[in-house]
């Protein structure tokens, strides 16, 4: 696990400015407690039991909902002017209360409770859902924080279905945002009806936040034979009607099976997964949205595997027919997206794209076909599952099949992965905070209905497709589950095989590096003789990380008026080269912040410190955190003074007009009288005031008993020095010991001891370097790399010219061949022939014009006329011309056959 570096840093603590963002300014000492209802005379806020993700963020932005609005800050901005503020020792935010707010509110016309934030990948949209309605807020840059800072902000809004997800509708468990969406603008809904929409948001086009682009009802869907059939969601004005399946099919949480990386498995980002209540999950791929923006690898992956499968389904005669069909369709959807001419999309700043945006394929047809419920291969393990959330993992992606027959896949931007299991990892979490591990070995790929209603009804799977339960961890004492515990799951920056729960008790960290590996390794083996015993060695050996990274304690102190316990928010994990590895929660009731610095796994470390920046690997973490030699530190959680030393008393309300009954209210005015009256006053105010000394002195006994926890880790932090300092000095006395040092010089001899062993240590390891790097150049000789086809081809070809060309030598002499074919081609080793017999006879013909010229020479210096000298010299020159042009000419002959030869033409 990643270890702690530091709980809630001082800046995120009060009174620093980061507290007052999670604080709420309004005295609920002051709030009657049967005035929290809604305007329709309900009171849904308290009997509401779902998710809450009240924290989202942009960056280092983060928006929190406190009295049911929404602030905007950044925490880096906290950081630094908490940095600053105690370097120059000035108090002007606690000595000034009216100094300007640290955050800025919108104003968002909101009249239930805000229950889930979640922002678009682009960082342009805020999605705000309270239990039945959602409005979608346009978010301002990160420029516009420092404007105008301190007033509030109205952003634009609008209404998100204002006919669809209204209060009369199923209220909503899921904001999801499509991670193969164009711009990342395509936000997914799902209710607990078994409702999904998309919805393609353009800041343009209002209609596209009024209707969404595509909509299923899975009940429908489930029972659905084709195309033709209407499996949209019911209205409001449509009647309900019956279903046996509407008590079966209440959907709890949603989740994509994917987040649109390059090195997962193509179909994982297209597919949703929903979970039920009682642990029923179904899958529905491929879920696309009109316009949708492919990975680099996604398309060549399903080709590949498209064009594999139906070669096979050639010469298989034993194959199903619903396996036929449902290749087929494969395969004809991928053909309409082959044909179709991508287009670039464009940015705010109208600067083009360059990551190719694909429609919708309408072959075989929009509406997929529901897939499951899938069998949960328990056992008696598990008797009855009461899920809250769903988590998925994808496969990784076959590397070796799609790069079939290509020359490296690194020239393509892909890296062979050594971690990740070729399955894709299914996590339930119940209600009571215990985590299941399934494992899904099938898959799930593109099905779709027919396109017209068949003759007989399509027939149910013989066997429903399973998930088989690895593991089962608890992370909540059934003992501290409240009535309202709603569990959730939080993705981890760094690696997809680790994550995050968040309850009411507390934060826990999971990952399933430890396993990952071996399963793949069980995965690929082809030997399948004495699979069933090791997967059950395998599944008792696990041994899943599971770390307690905050504890969310019930405040004792603040909850004995019958108020109920604080409800924590989903965490949120981030890394930011300023804050590190961070993990940010809250208590929603009394507005507390919880975070903790985290170190930075190994591998990431070492990336970063080759040149990388991705962070995203599947084996981030290490076996074990406490592999060092030595703790520099342990963390310890600051003291937190309890709300009850700055809570406002409720003693004001029993004068308040608004609460003291008419007949008493002339009391307040008048002067003190023994009388029954008086009395019930007397008590009342007794028992108000009684409770709240009584908060008081237990947040001091607490207050006592924490400096006495104080002294004690002190104590034991001194004792570890010590022991510390014990171990270096009988190391530095066993080395003068052993060669005889006496006490004179004591210190000196036993750290040059230690000093010569590390030095012989360090010498030995550039040893052992320099010959591992000689081995690796003399095997690197012995056994170069593994030649393409590419370069094989080349070779059998540059083998065939050398052989035709000693054949062509060997018959040089024998009879002319007979004449060919008028009209055919002739024999490239023939032309080499030709070429080369024309370039000997013309270095023939050169020599005897220049013997000629010479013997012309030799008797014109006999005759008895003499020949001028510069006569002689220009005749010369153009002999040699001659010669160096004839040379030329015989050189480039033989160039343009070496080209020809290496073009592969001859």
């Amino acid at each position: 696990m990643p270890r702690i570096l530091s709980y809630t840093p001082s800046w995120l603590s009060r009174p620093s400015p980061g507290f007052d963002l999670f604080v709420s300014t309004k005295d609920s000492s002051s709030t009657p407690k049967n005035s929290r209802k809604q305007a329709n005379g309900t009171n849904k806020s308290e009997e509401y039991v779902g998710p809450r993700r009240t924290i989202a963020r942009r960056g280092t932005e983060v928006f929190v909902v406190v009295d049911n609005q929404i602030r905007w800050s950044d925490l880096s901005v906290f950081k630094d002017d908490w940095a600053s503020l105690q370097k120059n020792e000035s108090k002007q935010t606690q000595e000034n209360p009216e100094a300007e707010q640290s955050y800025r509110i919108f104003e968002i016309p909101v009249s239930e409770r805000i229950r889930q934030l979640s922002i678009s990948p682009n960082g342009q949209f805020l999605a705000i859902a309270t239990s039945h309605t959602i409005r979608v807020a346009i978010l301002p840059s990160s420029t516009a924080f420092e404007e105008n800072k301190g007033k509030p902000i109205k952003p634009k809004t609008h209404t998100l279905g204002p006919t669809t997800h209204v209060l009369s509708q199923p209220p909503v468990v899921s904001l999801l945002w499509h991670p193969c969406s164009a711009n990342g603008s395509c936000l997914v809904t799902v209710t607990v009806e078994a409702a999904i929409r998309l919805w393609e948001l353009d800041r343009t086009n209002r209609w596209s936040f009024n209707e969404p682009s595509f909509a299923l009802d899975l009940r429908k869907l489930q029972d659905a034979q084709s195309q033709e059939d209407i499996v949209t969601p019911r209205r409001v004005n449509e009647s309900k009607g019956f279903s046996a399946d509407a008590g079966d099919m209440e959907i709890v949480s949603a989740c994509f099976g994917g987040t649109g990386l390059p090195d997962e498995s193509a179909w994982s980002a297209m597919t949703l997964w929903t979970v039920t209540n009682e642990g029923d999950a179904y899958a529905i791929c491929p879920l696309l949205p009109s316009k949708w923006q492919p990975t680099s690898t996604q398309l060549p992956s399903l080709s590949a595997a498209a064009v594999t499968r139906t070669a096979t389904q050639v010469s298989d005669d034993a194959m199903l027919e619903e396996v036929k069909l449902s290749q087929k369709d494969q395969y004809d959807w991928l053909s309409e997206i082959d044909a179709q001419v991508p287009f670039l999309i464009t940015r705010e700043d109208n600067m083009a794209v360059n990551d190719a945006v694909y429609s919708r394929p309408k072959t075989p047809g929009p509406v997929p076909r529901l897939q499951g419920p899938f069998r949960l291969a328990a056992g008696s393990l598990i008797d009855f599952l009461d899920v809250s959330d769903i988590y998925v993992i994808a496969p990784k992606m076959d590397t070796e099949e799609l790069m079939l027959g290509e020359d490296n896949a690194s020239e393509q931007g892909l890296q062979e992965e050594t971690d990740g299991a070729s399955a894709t990892v299914i996590c339930f979490l119940t209600t009571d905070g215990r985590v299941y591990i399934f494992l899904d070995l099938e898959g799930v790929e593109g099905s779709w209905l027919p396109a017209k209603a068949p003759k007989q009804p399509l027939a149910t799977p013989a066997e429903a497709p399973e998930l088989i339960l690895l593991e089962a961890l608890e992370t909540l004492d059934p003992v501290d589950a409240a009535d309202d515990e709603w569990p959730t799951f939080s993705r981890d920056p760094f690696s997809r095989y680790s994550f995050f729960t968040t309850h009411n008790r507390g934060v826990h960290f999971f990952s399933l590096s430890r396993w990952i590996t071996r399963l793949e390794e069980e995965l690929q083996n082809s030997n399948t003789a004495g699979t069933d015993f090791r997967l059950k060695v395998l599944r008792e050996t696990m041994g899943t990380l599971r770390e307690r990274i905050l504890h969310l304690g019930q405040d004792r102190f603040c909850n004995m008026e019958g108020e109920s316990s604080p409800s924590a928010t989903a965490c949120v994990a981030l890394y930011d080269s300023d804050l590190g590895y961070f993990l940010l929660t809250a208590t929603e009731n009394n507005s507390h912040p919880h975070a903790a610095s985290l170190d930075l796994p190994k591998s990431v470390l070492m990336k970063s410190e080759a040149g990388f920046d991705d962070y995203e690997t599947p084996y981030a973490y290490p076996e074990d955190a406490s592999s060092t030699l030595f703790t520099t530190h342990i963390a310890r959680s600051a003291y937190e003074p309890s709300s009850a030393f700055w809570k406002g008393s409720s003693l004001l309300s029993l004068t308040d007009d608004k609460t003291v009954p008419a007949h008493r209210r002339h009391m307040t005015q008048q002067e003190i009288r023994l009388s029954s009256t008086t009395l019930d006053v007397m008590t009342n105010a007794h028992r108000l005031i009684s409770g709240e000394t009584q908060v008081i002195r237990m947040a001091a006994a607490d207050l006592f008993n924490r400096c006495e926890r104080m002294m004690k880790e002190l104590e034991e932090q001194i004792t570890r020095v010590r022991e510390t300092l014990s171990l270096a000095e009988d190391l530095e006395q066993g080395d003068q010991d052993e060669n005889g040092y006496g006490d004179e010089g004591r210190g000196q001899k036993g750290n040059g001891r230690l000093e010569d062993r590390v030095q012989r240590a360090k010498d030995r390891q550039a040893n052992l370097a320099e010959r591992m790097k000689l081995l690796r150049r003399k095997v690197g000789k012995l056994r170069g790399r593994e030649l393409s086809d590419r370069e094989k081809e080349y070779i059998k070809e540059l083998e065939q010219l050398e052989r035709a060309l000693e054949k062509r030598e060997d018959d040089e002499d024998n009879a002319e061949s007979p004449r060919r074919k008028k009209g055919s081609a002739e024999p490239y080793w023939q032309r080499y022939g030709e070429v080369r017999g024309l370039s000997q006879e013309l270095v023939q013909k050169a020599k005897k014009m220049g013997a000629k010229r010479g013997d012309e020479q030799k008797k014109v210096e006999r005759d008895e006329w003499s020949v001028p000298n510069e006569v002689r010299r220009k005749k010369v020159e153009q002999v040699q011309e001659m010669l160096e042009r004839e040379s030329a000419l015989v050189d480039a002959v033989q160039g343009r056959l070496e080209r020809l030869r290496v073009g592969g033409i001859i």
